[in-house]
């Protein structure tokens, strides 16, 4: 059995949100939409959260099916390290860091499933 680092897991991660919609999606799902549900829990109703931030998960997760094409499914084998990689992603994202890291991909990441 082959030991896995994270690099390699990062490059699957990244191959399987390889899309920018996809990516943006996730941003707003599992962040934005998050934080706005948490606001709107504080700010107008308790239950609001209850509400916007399952929609804005399903939104992220329907993202893979819908979008890129792919399954979330391998993501969940190192949750840890899927959470590590989603904050990477975005912050790479915002500070226009990310597409050094989208040269690195090669057809074999986008083939495999993530280990």
């Amino acid at each position: 059995m082959n030991k896995v680092t994270f690099d390699d897991y990062w490059l699957g991660y990244l191959a399987g949100h390889a899309r920018p919609l996809t990516r943006v999606l996730h941003y707003f799902g599992l962040f934005f939409g998050q934080l706005l549900g948490l606001y709107l829990s504080f700010a107008c109703a308790w239950w609001a959260a209850l509400i916007v931030c399952p929609l804005s998960y399903y939104v992220a997760y329907l993202s893979h099916e819908k979008v890129e094409g792919n399954s979330n499914k391998p993501y969940a084998t190192r949750p840890l390290w899927s959470v590590a990689s989603f904050f990477r992603m975005l912050i790479l994202d915002l500070t226009g860091q990310l597409r050094s890291q989208t040269a690195r991909l090669t057809p074999e990441h986008f083939a495999a499933e993530h280990p």
